[in-house]
């Protein structure tokens, strides 16, 4: 069936005479390899529009619109395009540029010849600088007279509105070798998602980590991540982290004070003794180790010598942050009688290591007078424990039986000795270790034997 269609290129009305179907699907054909081509030559780069219909010389420009769609102020989106001459002469490309605020186009470096079939890639790319629609157009001239080959471009410039939580970090003192951490959280406060494309630490000692890059957020989406500040020497340090997204930057502010490290280990008691224990019976008392420089305590190892003795409750190593504490559990069970010394010794990091507790007991063959001491417990809501406190005479000073608060409501006094006579008070301890006025006393006289 003979037949006319018609093609607008520009200006030009380009008319065509089918003479037969046979002919028609032949040019079908035709154009789709054609098309097939492009796609075989651009390694098959995607793209938002379609390919222009070829000019009358042939030139073919794929797509022919690119819709870049939000891009944050400050970033940018980039798209393949590809130029080819589909005609049977060769073309001379004497200009392509992009117009409309944020749009460019790279690849093309001046005149160039284009054979039939060859192509070129080029990529467009918009970097919006304000927030707002914009439109332009990819405009392909050649030598010969015409009009240009046009792709139109449209994208959208967003301002990201992403937030800090703090917006500033101040670590306060840190020792070196004593790191100082502080989590952070970044939000995405906009109607519209960004990309944060980059986060960085500035100054001496500052770092980050925890978040993997590019990060995408939908609105009022949080992401995590973790300052430090471990100093390398002693002074005041500043510094930034910087984080970098589509449409904006955020910078968290970072200051600190680096001081010189201090190491101690302080014990409760540097002599703990158990008194007439009998052969065959273990006593226990606790001592307390705390660390009370601002770097860490580092315990390496802990001996004890001396018979009948031995301790639980810590392994070696062992490490004491600054302000934490461990407790000590010394064991007295005498195989023997008489007495028997012993020593408890601590190394550690410290200047004072290594540290030394004496110990002393003595191993009886009959059992031994002892006073058990009960009491009620006090109705206080945060008593953590009680003090037994002993003394002599009427009058006279109290000597704290117990190095650590204890929990229940009575104690056994395994140090005394017959024919003597002891006075004995309690005191409550709270959380905040304030302990109560003494109890009313009480007198206790050990028969002689």
């Amino acid at each position: 069936m003979n037949g006319v269609f018609t093609q607008n290129d520009g200006a030009a009305r380009i008319v065509f005479r089918v003479a037969n179907r046979a002919a028609n699907v032949g040019r079908m054909l035709a154009v789709l390899l054609a098309f097939f081509g492009i796609l075989a030559t651009s390694g098959c780069v995607g793209f938002s529009g379609n390919p222009t219909p070829p000019s009358k010389n042939g030139l073919h420009l794929t797509p022919n619109a690119i819709d870049f769609g939000s891009v944050g102020v400050g970033s940018n989106a980039s798209q393949p395009v590809v130029v080819a001459n589909r005609g049977a002469k060769q073309l001379t490309l004497t200009n392509i540029s992009a117009t409309g605020s944020g749009f460019s186009i790279t690849g093309f470096s001046g005149p160039t010849i284009l054979q039939p079939s060859q192509t070129i890639k080029l990529t467009a790319a918009f970097a919006p600088k304000s927030a707002g629609q914009e439109s332009g157009n990819i405009s392909v001239t050649t030598a010969t007279q015409g009009p240009a080959m046009m792709a139109t471009l449209t994208g959208k410039g967003a301002t990201s509105l992403l937030s800090a939580t703090p917006s500033t970090v101040n670590f306060g003192s840190a020792s070196e070798g004593s790191p100082s951490t502080q989590t952070l959280k970044l939000t995405d406060e906009g109607a519209e998602s960004l990309v944060i494309l980059s986060v960085g630490a500035s100054g001496k000692d500052f770092s980050v980590s925890g978040l993997t890059t590019p990060q995408t957020l939908t609105p009022n989406q949080s992401v995590t991540l973790t300052a430090k500040f471990d100093p390398s020497s002693a002074g005041a340090e500043t510094g930034n982290i910087s984080v970098v997204a589509s449409g904006g930057a955020v910078r968290i502010g970072l200051s600190g004070v680096g001081i010189a490290p201090s190491v101690q280990l302080v014990p409760s008691t540097t002599a703990v003794a158990f008194g007439n224990v009998t052969v065959g019976k273990t006593v226990t008392q606790q001592v307390t180790l705390k660390s009370t420089g601002n770097s860490n305590a580092d315990i390496s190892n802990i001996t004890i010598s001396g018979s009948g003795y031995s301790f639980s409750g810590m392994t070696s190593p062992l490490k004491l942050e600054p302000n934490q504490s461990a407790l000590l559990t010394l064991n007295f069970d005498p195989k023997t009688a008489g007495s028997l010394p012993g020593t408890v010794t601590i190394f550690s990091n410290a200047p004072n290591s290594p540290l030394t507790i004496g110990l002393s007991g003595d191993g009886a063959t009959t059992a031994q007078p002892a006073v058990e001491l009960k009491w009620e417990q006090s109705a206080s809501s945060n008593i953590v424990g009680y003090y037994v406190y002993r003394s002599l005479k009427s009058g006279g000073s109290f000597l704290r039986l117990n190095s650590e608060p204890d929990s229940g409501t009575s104690y056994t006094d395994n140090t005394v000795a017959s024919g003597k006579t002891y006075i004995y008070v309690v005191t409550a301890v709270n959380s905040k270790s304030v302990q109560s006025p003494n109890s009313s006393p009480i007198t206790v006289s050990i028969p002689a034997n």
